[in-house]
């Protein structure tokens, strides 16, 4: 009985160790990562920041498990163009993501994100499709490096996996409004 509780504990306690935080900038469907400045805070401290993204690159920095706010400034011809405030971005060292945590970011209204990732390495065969309709896939995916990451319009859809030669799905997946899910192939 202990040890059962012991295990239960362990899985459900946040570990302290750190953890490598990517955050990635749409403008609706479209990647703007390079062209944005992402600035990220414990969340309600926003005079010192805990990590920042370099112009042309995307933000990936090692931060302790916790509450964030980030501020994503994209820029164009040396103008902004686009200012956007996330809060209270939860990041956790979750089994499942090996120490890494992704969020996207972005500056449209009404977008949010589905990252898939398959239990063994590479990029899984997936396609998202609205609810009930499994003829024209709703969008494509953008790659990382062992996930597939799609920015759509936040709703429910239904996924298609391919593996081994089989095809399976999986209806009616929500894609939260402004908020990054992660979904593990089962």
């Amino acid at each position: 009985m202990r040890s059962a509780w012991l295990v239960a504990l362990a899985l459900t306690t946040p570990s302290s160790a750190m953890l490598s935080l990517h955050i990635r900038v749409f403008s609706g469907s479209e990647e703007v990562s390079t062209d944005t400045r992402v600035t990220v805070f414990k969340a309600g401290e926003r005079q010192s920041p805990v990590a920042e993204s370099r112009p042309g690159t995307t933000l990936d920095a090692s931060v302790a498990p916790g509450s964030y706010d980030a501020q994503a400034i994209r820029e164009r011809d040396g103008r902004v163009v686009a200012i956007k405030w996330v809060e209270r971005l939860l990041v956790m060292g979750y089994p499942d993501e090996a120490g890494r945590h992704l969020e996207v970011i972005n500056l449209q209204n009404g977008f949010g994100a589905l990252e898939v990732r398959a239990q063994e390495p590479g990029t899984p065969d997936v396609a998202i499709f609205a609810t009930g309709s499994r003829q024209q896939e709703a969008a494509r995916f953008a790659t990382g490096p062992d996930y597939a990451l799609f920015v759509v319009p936040a709703g429910r859809y239904d996924l298609r996996v391919r593996r081994d030669g089989q095809t399976t799905w999986h209806p009616d997946i929500e894609v939260p409004l402004d908020r990054t899910r992660f979904w593990l192939m089962p």
